[in-house]
């Protein structure tokens, strides 16, 4: 049970957490601000309620850019939240609250807190400045990121893909993975929780983590730096692994690497000293200093090497309007059998919806005022901006085939959820075989709505599969802003196509920013084989939360281009 807040200066709780929003907190602050925040539900409430400023901000000023919109605009909706439960809100901050002090201040706390406290070589972005000095001016290094999956950055959002990190500046990676790319050839896959920097155009810093080193002919010299020692490639592929007590393991998978000692922390002007220590192909080191400051050999595990990303969709492109908000697709960009492609629109393969049983919600249709005929064409159009949404779902993901029947003198409706058909079958090859885009705003899940996929028929081998995150997501600057839209609402939810085509409804114009997310469905995971041809699948939202799945367009990619 929380004490009241008044047992502690809500002053002192203001100011650690605008220290926290600000960057600017120290490691002994953050440790009573978790403290608080996990222990007092006031000071919950007072953290959640600086969040929700920081939050509704951004729709603020959207919805002064909109104003004019509104004045032309029928019944208006200021949020997707409005065509939910008038509970929804009370939910969502309580919601809301318990994952941000469990799911993200907890580990935050302890990944933040070591590396603030553990850090030796420390941050040469954050240099304090006497007065009256100017601040250092940042410098781009001549790296830049090559790729991100599923990357989250505590305080701030993940670049985009081609930016370059700045020149000395510390970044947290609290989950997913990046890849880095240097200006002499060298590459490497840095793995969250990781603290990292880069220092030269041919030096990453490595506080706390994991990456793998890739450094073909030309790139030789290129080093990492951990807080205890300096790794410098021969033309390698290597893993280092830094564990929150430095503790340090390096494995060499191809070539070789020499490893120098750093100097004492209480003679840090010094150069490394002594002779270098050769680690050759297959050979695997320890450092181990708590208990001693000899390097143990370890076994080699060739599984610790991270050869590149995880397959996902990478980006898309879309038309814009004359205010750059995307409309139509016109590309996706995948990563599929570890091969980077960009494919036209022309050659995805479109889908229909087949069958449509939704949920106790209002809001069913996405897309323009005036609705086509018939209705459900929304989801078959290359439009990011309509589609059949709120889709029905299930705690439990299917373990048999979709009942796809209707027995009105019984009140079956059938099960709940969205089947679609494809307009020819989606071949199983490697990676990404189905790519769905989901309409999202600010106020939903940033990962995107988890659902389940489920084959039309279930044969022996096959299952259903659970997607809890989608691959680019509301953080991702890949994912782009849609253009003005509407929400039609229903007077009771349709539980079949057909009262999807006949109910009456309300267009409701939507205010707020929303963008369009995606995520690659791999049939592999559904339990198909390899080269397995699939007309169809059947979609339902998992039910975990107040917030429903809003496809707008589910395609199939056609066989990976030969090389």
């Amino acid at each position: 049970m929380s004490s009241p807040l008044d047992s502690v200066s809500k002053d002192e709780v203001s100011k650690l957490i605008e220290a926290l929003l600000d960057g600017k907190i120290s490691d002994e602050q953050f440790g009573r601000l978790d403290h608080w925040i996990s222990t007092n539900a006031d000071a919950r409430q007072l953290y959640f309620d600086y969040l929700q400023i920081h939050q509704d901000l951004p729709n603020l000023l959207a919805r002064q850019e909109v104003a004019t919109r509104r004045n032309r605009a029928k019944p208006k909706l200021s949020s997707r939240s409005a065509i939910r439960s008038p509970r929804r809100k009370s939910r969502w901050r309580t919601k809301t609250a318990a994952i941000l002090a469990m799911a993200l201040l907890v580990p935050i706390a302890l990944f933040i807190g070591i590396y603030l406290g553990n850090s030796s070589s420390g941050s040469k972005a954050e240099v304090a400045n006497a007065p009256g000095d100017k601040p250092a001016p940042e410098m781009a290094s001549g790296a830049f990121f090559t790729n991100l999956a599923h990357a989250r950055f505590f305080g701030e959002l993940p670049p985009q893909i081609g930016a370059a990190p700045t020149l000395n500046r510390d970044y947290v990676l609290i989950q997913g993975m990046v890849e880095l790319g240097f200006p002499n050839g060298a590459s490497a896959v840095i793995e969250g929780p990781a603290a990292f920097r880069v220092d030269a155009n041919d030096l990453l810093a490595l506080d706390i983590g994991r990456c793998s080193v890739h450094a073909p002919p030309g790139a030789e010299g290129f080093r990492v730096e951990t807080p205890e020692i300096s790794i410098v490639d021969r033309g390698t592929r290597f893993s280092v692994d830094v564990s929150q007590n430095s503790e340090t393991d390096i494995q060499v998978l191809e070539g070789a690497a020499d490893l120098y000692r750093k100097p004492p922390r209480d003679n840090a002007s010094a150069s490394v000293t002594g002779a270098p220590l050769r680690l050759q192909e297959k050979e695997a080191i320890r450092f181990a200093f708590i208990n001693q400051r000899e390097a143990v050999p370890v076994p080699f595990d060739q599984t610790r090497y991270q050869y590149g990303l995880p397959d996902r969709v990478i980006s898309y492109e879309a038309t814009t309007s004359a205010e750059g908000r995307a409309k139509l697709l016109t590309s996706v960009t995948v990563q599929r059998g570890q091969k980077i492609e960009t494919i036209p629109v022309e050659k995805l393969i479109n889908s229909k919806v087949t069958w449509f049983h939704a949920s106790n919600y209002i809001g069913y249709l996405a897309g323009d005022e005036k609705l086509p005929s018939p209705r459900v064409s929304l989801a078959a159009d290359r439009s990011l901006q309509t589609g059949v949404i709120n889709i029905g779902g299930s705690r439990q993901p299917l373990t048999s085939d979709p009942i796809m029947a209707i027995d009105e003198s019984r009140d079956d409706f059938g099960t709940p959820g969205m089947a679609v058909q494809f307009d020819r079958p989606v071949r199983n090859g490697p990676g990404a075989d189905v790519v769905l885009f989901e309409i999202q705003l600010f106020m939903n899940p940033l990962e995107g709505d988890s659902f389940h996929v489920s084959p039309l028929r279930f044969e022996a081998g096959l299952h259903s599969h659970t997607i809890h995150a989608f691959d680019l997501t509301m953080e991702s600057p890949e994912s782009l802003q849609l253009d003005d839209l509407y929400f039609h609402t229903f007077a009771e939810p349709p539980r079949s196509l057909e009262q999807l085509e006949s109910f009456p409804n309300t267009p409701l114009f939507q205010v707020c920013k929303r963008h369009a997310i995606a995520v690659g469905i791999d049939l592999s995971d559904l339990g198909y084989a390899e080269g397995a041809l699939v007309d169809g699948l059947f979609f339902q939202d998992d039910l975990g939360d107040e917030d429903f799945l809003d496809p707008v367009l589910i395609v199939g990619l056609p066989e990976a281009s030969q090389p």
